[in-house]
């Protein structure tokens, strides 16, 4: 079986050898929820629970129960587990339903479910997937149920309020990270929140954690909008500038528009938008800086995200795992992030 961590993870251990072996077993939890059988119906969702990411949520509720749960205790990892495998069963939908709503082709390099078996079927993928991650909350009990339909919520309000403002050239920063904050941030606030509960985290501490995984969700959206805009289709697996051809205008975009209207509109505005477009487009974000100015924004948000953290109780040592976490499963913010959680971080306060 290929290996859930990396390998570079090796290096690290005890953190991610416990990793390692957790993760196999979210992965057995999320082909035991979703087996439906061979043929026709195992074949789309088998598309995304055999051919997982990197299963940064997953991770993300492990490690927030790791650094509370210092015990192991069996029955409470099983339920961490368990939780893990809902967050990225609930992730899976997500993808799904987004990437039929963005009539997108491929995804990390690979045909979408739309795209290798249509539309009607991609449909119903993403609403089987979201069953069975409302199974796994349901057996963790009422809370957790409760705790996940109000994340689910978020999500589809976020998602519903970027599709509105398609085309908008009017959007504002606010109308952004609005739509961030639900489409992306709540299920990594969910995560962390949920596994430092069911870590036997104290109330204030669960906050905190929430705190903390939003904030990093909304880190990660901001720079995936600029690796949208700027990086290769080689980095992210479909064509450079897909939400300015979507009418999605992001960060960078919303900088901009403030600054060069006319001639920005007039390219965002015509269709098709074709590469020598983008290039174009590319070449007046450049010249206007505002990549480095979203770069600021979400390293802004690291910075909250870790000073949250550093103000639990002392006996809780979370910095330095959530820290190695993010860099090592999360290579686009890495650069954002310190090099080390001690006193020499150039963010510590």
């Amino acid at each position: 079986m290929e290996k859930l961590v990396p390998p570079a993870h090796a290096a690290a251990p005890p953190l991610f050898a416990r990793l390692e072996a957790d993760l196999r077993r979210v992965r057995r939890s999320m082909e035991d929820t979703t087996a439906v059988g061979p043929g026709r119906i195992g074949g789309p969702l088998d598309h995304y629970v055999k051919r997982p990411g990197r299963l940064f949520r997953p991770v993300l509720t492990l490690v927030s129960a790791y650094v509370f749960d210092t015990a192991r205790s069996g029955t409470r990892s099983d339920r961490v587990v368990d939780a893990a495998a809902g967050m990225e069963l609930l992730h899976l939908a997500t993808l799904c339903h987004d990437d039929l709503c963005d009539r997108a082709a491929t995804r990390r390099g690979h045909p979408t479910v739309n795209a290798a078996f249509g539309d009607d079927t991609a449909l119903l993928t993403g609403d089987l997937l979201l069953a069975c991650a409302t199974s796994v909350f349901s057996r963790l009990g009422e809370h957790e149920m409760r705790v996940a339909g109000d994340t689910l919520k978020q999500i589809c309000l976020g998602q519903m309020q970027e599709m509105a403002d398609i085309g908008n050239l009017e959007r504002t920063e606010d109308d952004y990270f609005s739509a961030v904050s639900g489409k992306t941030a709540a299920l990594m606030a969910t995560c962390a929140r949920v596994g430092s509960a069911l870590a036997g985290a104290s109330a204030p501490a669960q906050e905190t954690m929430a705190s903390f995984g939003r904030s990093l969700g909304m880190a990660f959206q901001i720079w995936d909008d600029v690796l949208d805009i700027w990086a290769p289709p080689g980095i992210t697996g479909k064509p450079s500038g897909q939400d300015i051809e979507n009418g999605v205008f992001t960060l960078p975009v919303i900088h901009a528009l403030r600054e060069e209207r006319p001639e920005l509109s007039r390219l965002l505005r015509r269709r098709p938008y074709s590469a020598e477009r983008h290039e174009e487009t590319v070449r007046v974000l450049d010249r206007l800086g505002v990549r480095e100015r979203a770069v600021e924004t979400a390293r802004g948000y690291i910075t909250d995200a870790l000073a949250g953290v550093r103000g639990l109780e002392p006996s809780v040592n979370a910095v330095s795992p959530l820290l190695e976490v993010a860099r090592r499963l999360m290579p686009e913010i890495g650069h954002l992030l310190p090099e080390t959680a001690g006193d020499d971080d150039p963010l510590h306060p």
